[in-house]
C-alpha cells in the first residue's frame, strides 16, 4: 500500500527541512520515551526507536547543513579518559548515568583546558583529562545555551541532550594548551 505525499501546512510548512524534523522528531521521541508496560520487550522497542531517531536526526542536519550552507563552528571540550573511550567506542557525544542532562563547550582549547585543570583540582581521584575538539552547525549552535563568561573563565555552550546527536567529535587534542 502507497501513502500518498503529505503536504506541510500550519507550523510546520514555516520552518527549515532542519526546523520540520525536530519539530517532528521531538513529537516522534515522545511516543519511544513512554513508559514501557510489558517489560523487556517494549524497553527494546524503545530503544531501538532512540537509537533510529538519533540516526535519522544525524543524518539530515548534514543533509540540511550542506543545502543551506550551514558553516560549522568548532568548540572544545574537557573531558575525562572514561568519557574520552565512550565517545571513541559510541562514535558520539551522550549524557551519562548520573551526569547532567547535557554537555558544556568552550569556545577555545585554552578555555577547555582551565575546566579541565578546575575539575581535575575538585576531583578527589586527580584522573588525567584530555581536550577533544568537536564541531557544530551554526544553525544549532543558536539553538544552544550560551554563557559569555561561565565559571569566571569564558564563553561556553550548553548542548541539552537531544543537541548532543548534531555534535559531532572531530579528535582528542595532540596537547593540553600550558595553563598557569
Amino acid at each position: 500500500m502507497t501513502l500518498p505525499p503529505v503536504k506541510a501546512s500550519g507550523f510546520v510548512a514555516g520552518l527549515s527541512a532542519l526546523g520540520r524534523l525536530l519539530a517532528v522528531g521531538s513529537e516522534w521521541g515522545s511516543y519511544a520515551a513512554a513508559p514501557g508496560v510489558g517489560g523487556g520487550a517494549r524497553r527494546a522497542v524503545r530503544e531501538a526507536a532512540e537509537e533510529a531517531g538519533e540516526q535519522l536526526a544525524r543524518q539530515t542536519v548534514r543533509r540540511a547543513a550542506r543545502e543551506a550552507g550551514d558553516e560549522w563552528v568548532r568548540l572544545y571540550r574537557a573531558v575525562s579518559l572514561d568519557e574520552l573511550k565512550d565517545i571513541q567506542m559510541v562514535g558520539r557525544m551522550r549524557s551519562g548515568a548520573g551526569a547532567m542532562e547535557g554537555k558544556w563547550f568552550a569556545t577555545t582549547a585554552e578555555h577547555a583546558a582551565m575546566w579541565g585543570k578546575k575539575l581535575w583540582k575538585l576531583s578527589a581521584q586527580k584522573q588525567p583529562y584530555s581536550i577533544i575538539e568537536v564541531r557544530v552547525p551554526r544553525s544549532v549552535l543558536e539553538r544552544m545555551f550560551y554563557r559569555e563568561r561561565l565559571d569566571m573563565i569564558g564563553p561556553a555552550y550548553f548542548a541539552p541532550e537531544h543537541l548532543l546527536p548534531y555534535v559531532q567529535f572531530l579528535r582528542e587534542m595532540p596537547f593540553v594548551p600550558w595553563l598557569r
